[in-house]
């Protein structure tokens, strides 16, 4: 597409999405493009740039619809601000390290992301905005260190696939490729993150293995916002954080809110999009405080 071509896209979308503040979607508007810089500012944060081609379903979740997991990323945020750690295992583009980035510029980010494609938006990111305060990782968290497949759905629109995972997939369209995978237990990660880390885990699938991975770090007791579809994920997790005094907490995108959960459960993929857990030791008056 030549330079003029894309001018006039982009001025055509931004004329339209002024007209339209409450976003629209990809379903009704399917010939929307947007090609460059973009700037999300619709969280608890202050704004930060972000880059699309086109080609990545976060552009279109911020920009486009001005809609991104707004509860999970208000506890985000709020936690965020008094954290004594971050680390983002799933990071994708990096909007969860971008907020906290954004929030805090006394303390690392860990941002720990195996799709190439992801890991490059990623990086650019991090260096279009000056938070050299990110630590970006090209490799996936599991409970052993070495190689594996990893893999992710190939859509034709999005070069930038929304997910990816160490569990093999053999539908077709699935790209593939080897990556190296690490435990965080042992690297003397858990001893720099302070008395109140903050997590997000978002691995498509691997979150048993995961866990199993970062159990120096569970021991602290950190706050995790986890997305999980798993089951057996579940049963492991459950293992791992009850005897550490784990309260769990269905998180609301939506209604803006939580619902307490007795244990960990799988999420359902539903049209409102509630796919995000809470974990954490906090009370329920804190948690409350934190989800108004």
């Amino acid at each position: 597409m030549r330079l003029v071509d894309i001018e006039a896209r982009n001025a055509g979308t931004l004329e339209f999405l002024q007209q339209h503040p409450e976003g629209v979607d990809s379903v009704n508007y399917p010939d929307l493009g947007f090609f460059g810089y973009y700037e999300a500012d619709i969280f608890e944060c202050p704004s930060f740039l972000m880059f699309t081609n086109n080609d990545c379903p976060r552009g279109w979740d911020i920009l486009f619809s001005r809609y991104f997991e707004p509860q999970s990323m208000k506890l985000w945020c709020r936690m965020a601000k008094t954290a004594t750690g971050i680390v983002d295992i799933g990071a994708h583009v990096g909007v969860y390290s971008l907020a906290a980035a954004a929030l805090r510029d006394d303390i690392k980010i860990h941002a720990f992301e195996p799709n190439p494609y992801a890991f490059s938006r990623l990086r650019m990111h991090k260096t279009i905005n000056d938070f050299s305060q990110i630590v970006e990782y090209t490799v996936a968290v599991s409970d052993k260190p070495g190689i594996s497949n990893f893999n992710w759905a190939k859509k034709q629109s999005l070069q930038i696939s929304s997910g990816g995972t160490l569990v093999k997939r053999d539908e077709e369209g699935t790209e593939r490729i080897i990556v190296q995978t690490t435990t965080l237990d042992g690297t003397g990660l858990a001893a720099t993150l302070g008395n109140r880390p903050l997590l997000k885990v978002d691995v498509e699938g691997a979150e048993k293995h995961t866990f199993q991975g970062i159990q120096e770090i569970l021991a602290l007791k950190p706050d995790i916002i986890l997305e999980t579809f798993s089951q057996p994920s579940c049963d492991a997790i459950n293992e791992l954080i009850e005897p550490l005094g784990y309260s769990v907490y269905h998180i609301l995108e939506r209604e803006r809110g939580v619902t307490a959960r007795e244990r960990l459960s799988p999420c359902t993929i539903d049209a409102n999009g509630n796919f995000n857990q809470l974990l954490t030791t906090r009370s329920p008056d804190e948690v409350a405080e934190l989800s108004v």
